[in-house]
């Protein structure tokens, strides 16, 4: 059983970094990959997920150590909040981008609304050969 909390705190230390990388990356970067993001995202919660319901079917088998579950119980506290303020920075980086496409559907209107130039006439072309 001390393997799996092992593993669990370890996959909670894995969350934890992605989570920092993440919150660097959006606060740094003009135009982040989110596609990245997600991807590394879904991935190190999908293995936190795995881990801690590994940890949870082996409580129900057998008695838990009383001492680390209160070790449990605040990391997992710290990967929500962690969590909180990256989702909150997200909605922040969503908003900014829509407030940017906008801006960008603004200066098309005004753009569209010069029209096209007004074609000249070709020249007409008088054949005095024949």
């Amino acid at each position: 059983m001390h393997e799996l909390y092992k593993t669990l705190l370890s996959a909670c230390d894995n969350y934890q970094v992605m989570q920092q990388a993440h919150l660097h990356c959006l606060a740094t970067e003009a135009q982040p990959d989110i596609a990245r993001l997600v991807f590394e995202r879904e991935h190190l919660f999908a293995d936190l997920q795995n881990h801690l319901r590994a940890v949870v079917y082996q409580g129900q088998k057998c008695v838990l150590e009383p001492s680390l579950v209160p070790i449990l119980q605040a990391r997992l506290t710290a990967v929500l909040a962690d969590d909180a303020v990256l989702v909150e920075r997200l909605h922040a980086y969503r908003a900014t981008l829509e407030q940017r496409r906008a801006q960008i559907r603004q200066g098309q209107k005004v753009l569209s609304g010069y029209g096209s130039p007004v074609p000249m006439r070709a020249p007409r072309v008088i054949d005095r050969a024949g």
